[in-house]
């Protein structure tokens, strides 16, 4: 076991821990006291944050328990206290509702960014909470850029540096820290407090299982919007006087939620770059661990005339946490979203992953009991860096077609082009909202810093006491 890694499993009474005390307090000093913000990174932080927010937009009105739950919590709210506005409508509700409700909305499509050496999405946990404090402090756009990005960072170096259990989903967990911190930096809280309030934050996650994905079960979106309650909370919990410290933290990652913490990755090449920088985002309205074998199949079809009528059998192999997405008839719209065999039989038979998914189903159902997903070991050994994916179709005539995808595009090295997201946007928003708001958001929405303040941001693309969407 190297000297960086902590693992309390055996006898957590015994562990020494001046290894992780050091790397965690150079994390935050490093990231807090950092002072030049590239523009590249400041212009990322816009990318991320516009997206997110298109994200929430689609997923407030594409869900039928949110839209019920926005009609319960505008009904309740009242004159006393916050008031914050549901993104694109001109409906109010309370800071609780405003936190669960976004948080949950925004994962709801498997459309949110990610970052691959956080293996989760950060910016799911920070947006909701950063609404919530900019929206209540007036915060500048320079403020919500610069507490974006060190909230990202932190909450995604800690992800990195911990093994969290493969059965558990990382929503509503580590990605906690990153919407505690936004709200810490946008009130101003000192260096001490906020590791506090990080320790703090690491010591309440929620207790979530993969197989709520896997079943595609809702309480897993509802996960993150639960996650940046507690967020939130957790700082006004920290100042109340409640605490916690390092080796409640250690136990808790290294034998119940996690495997161990590998301490040197707290500050390896901390900054250089910022993780923000390393992130990914996505067009497939899928789970990421899908994405390769999506793109793989994309290649084979552009390559290859192939008629899926002629198909004999379809083989995926992938690493081991994408293998697990191999149910063949997914039986909520959710679940359709973590099956290989579905999004590829989708592509290849040509049937828009953002269509109806009962529809979709019905066309393509035969070709996906076909497929047929295993563990690949040697594509694997390639994670974090590579999450790939080969696709072999086998003809009836015995032909075989194949393709490997290392590197699914969206990542860090194989970006997006801004039309191609822009498409994305399109067909995440066309049926819900109003053709003239996303001209706006065209116009105005990945350009934060051109406002003085995030309140004019959102007012300028029509996020706050308007109503933009067609229902």
């Amino acid at each position: 076991m190297n000297q960086g890694m902590v693992n309390l499993s055996k006898d957590p009474v015994l562990y020494r821990s001046e290894e992780m005390e050091k790397q965690f307090n150079e994390l935050i000093d490093t990231v807090l006291e950092y002072s030049m913000f590239s523009e590249n990174t400041k212009r990322q932080a816009e990318w991320v944050i516009s997206d997110t927010v298109i994200s929430a937009l689609y997923g407030l009105q594409s869900e039928e328990e949110i839209a019920s739950y926005i009609n319960d919590a505008s009904n309740r709210v009242t004159d006393q206290g916050y008031r914050f506005p549901v993104l694109g409508t001109d409906l109010l509700i309370d800071r609780k509702d405003s936190l669960i409700i976004h948080g949950t909305a925004l994962v709801s499509n498997e459309l949110d960014e990610g970052n691959t050496f956080a293996k989760g999405h950060p910016s799911a946990h920070i947006l909701p909470s950063l609404l919530v404090s900019a929206y209540e402090n007036d915060a500048t756009t320079e403020q919500v850029i610069d507490a974006f990005i060190r909230a990202y960072e932190i909450s995604s170096r800690l992800a990195y540096a911990i093994s969290m259990r493969n059965d558990m989903h990382p929503h509503g967990t580590w990605g906690n820290v990153g919407g505690a911190v936004a709200r810490a930096l946008i009130e101003g809280r000192d260096k001490a407090a906020i590791k506090e309030i990080v320790l703090m934050t690491l010591s309440l996650p929620l207790s979530t299982t993969w197989l709520a994905a896997e079943k595609g079960q809702s309480v897993r979106n509802l996960y993150t919007g639960i996650g940046s309650f507690l967020a939130y909370e957790t700082v006004s919990y920290q100042q109340y006087g409640f605490g916690s410290n390092k080796k409640v933290v250690e136990n808790l990652w290294s034998s119940i939620m996690g495997d161990g913490i590998t301490a040197d990755r707290l500050t390896e090449s901390l900054m250089d770059p910022p993780l923000i920088i390393k992130n990914y985002l996505k067009v497939h309205p899928a789970c990421r661990f899908t994405h390769a074998a999506i793109d793989a199949s994309l290649a084979l079809k552009a390559g290859n005339s192939i008629n899926f009528k002629e198909i004999d059998k379809v083989e995926v192999e992938t690493y081991n946490l994408a293998a697990r997405c191999n149910i063949k008839r997914p039986e909520t719209r959710l679940q359709s979203k973590f099956s290989i065999p579905y999004v590829v039989a989708c592509i290849l038979m040509g049937v828009d992953l953002f269509g109806d998914y009962e529809d979709n189903l019905q066309q393509v159902e035969k070709l996906a009991y076909r497929v047929f997903v295993s563990e690949s070991q040697e594509l694997t050994k390639l994670l974090p860096e590579r999450r790939a994916a080969k696709v072999i179709v086998t003809l009836k005539d015995g032909t075989e077609l194949e393709h490997t995808t290392y590197t699914a595009k969206g990542e860090y090295d194989h970006r997006f082009s801004e039309e191609e997201l822009w498409d994305k946007y399109q067909n995440m928003l066309t049926d819900h909202y109003d053709v003239n708001f996303l001209s706006v958001l065209k116009g105005n929405l990945l350009n934060i810093r051109r406002y003085p303040t995030f309140k004019e941001w959102m007012q300028a693309n029509q996020l706050m006491g308007e109503l933009t969407c067609k229902n």
